[in-house]
């Protein structure tokens, strides 16, 4: 089967739904959404049990949900909300579920058509005359190598695979990594009755407490804020798409100024941990993550333990593997009986893309060349969604991915506009 469609949207997330959500509000139907996974949200549905979202403003343009949600929602919580979400905006029947993108090819128009996506799935071919990549940033697991890890009789596995601590009561575990899914297994670890659990911390990291009664009051306070613009008729949909659209028009100048502010407000909450061979990072917290990836580890409850003496810190490298433990760079030995690789995601667009170094900076995030707003700057026809730089990334998912659903929709109606204007020359 060839399925000829006006768009096809990779990537059942955040994004990928929103995008699907405002193309049926502004009339496109001819479209698809493939998913890997077998729900939506696959990443929040395959994630550690006790994963909790760190900000209130997980919610989506034009629809907070039916059920009653968390202000911080649970990994459950969201898979349901963005549920929900789907079938509010009458899109789930759009999804393609247990179905992944093998390759993407950029066709030749040789027969004058406007399919020019060719897309391989593992169960179809199908083409296309708009393309959305909304796979995320944290698609594909970075997964290091040891030397003799082939001996090692323990367990390795990356944090994408780790559930909770169960299976490792009584063991002694070494956690790699320092961003918050490290920060968190290694509490769970300890929680759930770890013989050892200890954390190896190389590079610097930025660490802050977590003020959820803050985060609340100023969600409550926005809350409030948009029920009284919709009592006096100020929040309209047309206000509310306008106002998303400012929200993410802004220049490369005026982000790196929003940063600079970001940075210096928050970095009076920094907690302190040089007594435990944990530093901050020589730039600041929002301009690590914006333009470097690095999140921020925002404390769950493992620094007091790391504190009390409970969660250890191992600031050296590993310098290789034994079949009962770790030797480290140190000349310090010891036994593990299991490893978790809190190491990390990469984006992964360029394992299907076809010559991806044209649509994707060559750098070692590999994110893709766009012009602010998910649009390619190398082709017109492709998007990506959910990789551009901005400091309020969670709150701003549905932004990007209703802008983008409205900008291709008066892409494709424009182009039929057009068609008809040259079958009547």
């Amino acid at each position: 089967m060839n399925a000829k469609l006006d768009v096809i949207i990779i990537g059942a997330g955040f994004c990928g739904i929103t995008v699907a959500a405002s193309l049926k509000k502004f009339g496109i139907n001819n479209f698809v959404v493939i998913e890997k996974g077998e729900t939506v949200a696959t990443i929040w549905k395959n994630a550690y049990q006790r994963l909790v979202s760190q900000n209130p403003y997980f919610t989506l343009p034009f629809f907070e949900g039916n059920g009653k949600y968390s202000t911080f929602k649970t990994k459950d919580e969201m898979v349901q909300y963005l549920t929900e979400y789907a079938h509010h905006f009458q899109v789930d029947s759009h999804i393609r579920f247990a179905e992944e993108v093998q390759s993407i090819t950029k066709v030749d128009n040789q027969n004058q058509t406007d399919y020019n996506w060719q897309i391989q799935t593992t169960k179809d071919m199908l083409k296309c005359k708009i393309l959305v990549i909304c796979t995320g940033l944290t698609n594909e697991p970075v997964i290091p190598n040891f030397v003799g890890q082939e001996d090692f009789s323990g367990k390795i596995i990356h944090s994408s695979a780790y559930k909770n601590g169960i299976p490792y009561r009584n063991q002694k575990v070494l956690v790699v990594g320092s961003g918050n899914s490290a920060a968190e297994i290694a509490l769970d670890l300890y929680e759930h009755g770890a013989a050892r659990v200890d954390m190896l911390i190389r590079g610097k990291r930025w660490v802050f407490p977590l003020y959820p009664r803050l985060r609340a009051l100023q969600y409550w306070l926005w809350r409030s804020k948009s029920y009284f613009k919709r009592l006096f008729n100020q929040n309209t949909t047309d206000n509310r798409i306008e106002a998303m659209e400012r929200a993410i028009d802004f220049s490369p100048e005026e982000l790196q100024a929003e940063i600079k502010e970001t940075d210096k407000f928050i970095q009076r909450f920094a907690l302190d941990l040089s007594a435990y061979s944990i530093y901050p990072e020589d730039k600041g917290a929002m301009d690590m993550e914006v333009n470097q990836g690095r999140v921020a580890w925002v404390d769950r409850g493992t620094v007091k333990q790391i504190k009390k003496g409970n969660i250890q810190v191992i600031s050296s490298r590993i310098q290789q593997l034994t079949k009962t433990g770790v030797i480290f760079a140190n000349g310090v030995s010891q036994d593990d009986d299991a490893i978790i690789l809190g190491t990390g995601f990469r984006p992964g667009i360029n394992k299907i893309l076809r010559q991806p170094e044209l649509y994707l900076h060559v750098n070692d995030r590999l994110l893709p060349k766009t012009d602010g707003k998910c649009q390619s700057i190398v082709d017109p026809t492709l998007y990506f969604v959910g990789f551009e730089k901005t400091v309020a990334r969670s709150a701003t998912y549905g932004y990007y991915g209703w802008c983008t659903g409205k900008r291709i929709a008066f892409q494709l109606l424009e182009r039929e506009f057009l068609s008809r204007q040259e079958l009547k020359i």
